[in-house]
């Protein structure tokens, strides 16, 4: 373990400044600007901006793997996130990178989430005939919905790790040139090491969803990456900055480590179809079709307010023989939608272009 003190700073030189960090509002316009005594601009985007955020609030009732446990130790997603923000605080600490950038990115990553997790983004996309991706919209949310309509005012460097977050490149998404930081590839790396690990603990271990001894492949990999959770997150990464530092750049690419868990995550890809809400379909039907024929969201586009709610507010509405305006306002959306009539907002878009 202690191996770790050898990568100690290997790609400080690649460190983003903090006096690098831009908003799109001016900081001196910035509400939140009285944080920044003491701190910098994104310590105060993750303790100030994200965490205080609804959006982050409501990912405490959203799906991480499974949907409607009552297991309070299974993960939702905002446990997910606080478990992607300690990997990659640890790792920009060893790495030398920008910690506070790190962990506002990683509590920012998964805010774009719709409910039901990876199930409701794709019913988006299937709804609308348009590709809805969580780490776009999350970018979108917090320009342009948290906050009565107003936005975070987050950092570019934030917005640009949230947007990345999920993809493979080290280009940003919708770009052919701008790289994104190391910063930025830290939380990509570490959102993947900690979902794939904690999912398997949460389906085979906790809940029993599934049975490991079925999948010896998943059981052969997993004894390869340690004994139990912490030594497996330890595992990898140990095996992230050892490769990290060999290149001269964050990666998890192709060393010995790196091969066994892309080869386990490749199998938990497999699995994920297999553990969820069977009539999530009809469910998320039911409550779109209300969404697209009240005039309670005003002239907001059903499926944005659709995707700002939580597991419980669909399954909440989804029970009703019938749903009534009492019954809406009960749920999360109701607070947020109204500030989003007369805004055309587009969930495929990140606005960036500033």
């Amino acid at each position: 373990m202690f191996e770790l003190e050898k990568y100690s700073g290997c790609l400080a030189h690649k460190k983003t400044p903090d006096g690098a960090a831009r908003r799109r509002k001016p900081s001196e316009s910035d509400e939140d600007q009285w944080m920044m005594i003491g701190g910098n601009n994104f310590s105060v985007d993750a303790s100030g901006k994200i965490a205080t955020s609804k959006a982050l609030r409501r990912l405490g009732a959203k799906t991480q793997v499974l949907t409607a446990v009552i297991n309070a130790h299974v993960r939702k997603r905002l446990i997910h996130t606080f478990e992607v923000a300690n990997v990659a605080s640890v790792l920009a600490r060893i790495l030398g990178l920008n910690e506070d950038l790190c962990r506002a990115i990683a509590y920012g990553h998964d805010i774009g989430h719709a409910p039901f997790g990876h199930l409701g983004e794709a019913f988006i996309s299937g709804i609308t005939g348009k590709d809805f991706r969580h780490a776009t919209f999350g970018v979108v949310m917090a320009q342009h919905i948290e906050r009565e309509g107003e936005g975070l005012n987050l950092t570019r460097q934030v917005l640009e790790g949230i947007l990345a977050h999920s993809g493979t490149s080290d280009v940003l998404p919708g770009t052919k040139e701008v790289k994104i930081s190391e910063e930025a590839k830290t939380v990509r790396y570490s959102d993947k090491i900690s979902f794939t690990l904690a999912d398997i603990n949460d389906i085979f271990r906790r809940t029993r969803v599934l049975d490991l001894n079925a999948f010896p492949q998943i059981e052969r990999l997993l004894r390869r990456c340690g004994n139990n959770q912490r030594e497996r997150v330890a595992f990898c990464i140990t095996g992230l900055c050892q490769e990290s530092a060999e290149k001269g750049e964050v990666s998890f690419k192709t060393s010995g480590p790196a091969q066994i868990f892309t080869e386990l995550k490749q199998n938990m890809d497999r699995i994920y179809k297999l553990v969820n809400l069977q009539n999530s379909t009809e469910i998320l039907n039911r409550v779109y079709a209300f969404l697209s024929q009240t005039e309670l969201i005003g002239d907001a586009d059903p499926a944005i307010a659709l995707a700002l709610m939580t597991d419980d507010d669909v399954l909440f509405l989804y029970g009703k023989d019938c749903i009534n305006a009492r019954d809406f306002y009960d749920c999360s959306v109701a607070e947020i939608i109204e500030h989003l009539n007369g805004k055309n907002i587009d969930f495929t878009n990140p606005d960036l272009d500033w």
